[in-house]
């Protein structure tokens, strides 16, 4: 008896779990878009200082970060070419995890400048050249 009362309590919780409406699944969406943000802002402010002596670097990063949300913004733009009216209610949720799942790439790639440099490699470019 105790098993079947935990089951449809666990099978409740999830029910309520997925009756969410539209706007609250477009509010989650841009909220986990905002967190993501947050976190590119964080990992390239810490390249930033990390890198603070190396100017030609961050001149070069600045730049790259410039051209990285025009490339970001025309591919939201090439995801959904239509207007927000033509994809209806969901347009906002889908928009904001595409920019999420963008911008997660964008802080892997960056990530990559916060590592360790590793002597001997040869084609590790800008890599842990802080100086």
């Amino acid at each position: 008896m105790k098993s079947f009362v935990v089951t449809l309590l666990l099978v409740a919780a999830s029910v309520t779990g997925f009756a969410q409406s539209q706007a609250e699944l477009n509010k989650k969406a841009e909220k986990d878009y905002r967190e993501a943000d947050k976190e590119l802002n964080t990992v390239y402010q810490q390249i930033v200082k990390d890198y603070a002596a190396n100017k030609n670097f961050l001149t070069h990063l600045k730049d790259a970060q410039k051209v990285w949300i025009q490339l970001r913004d025309a591919q939201v733009k090439m995801m959904f070419p239509e207007s927000a009216k033509f994809y209806g209610s969901v347009f906002p949720m889908c928009k904001s995890n595409y920019l999420t799942e963008l911008t997660h790439q964008r802080i892997e790639t960056l990530r990559t400048w916060l590592s360790p440099h590793q002597e001997g490699d040869v084609c590790s470019g800008s890599i842990g050249a802080r100086q």
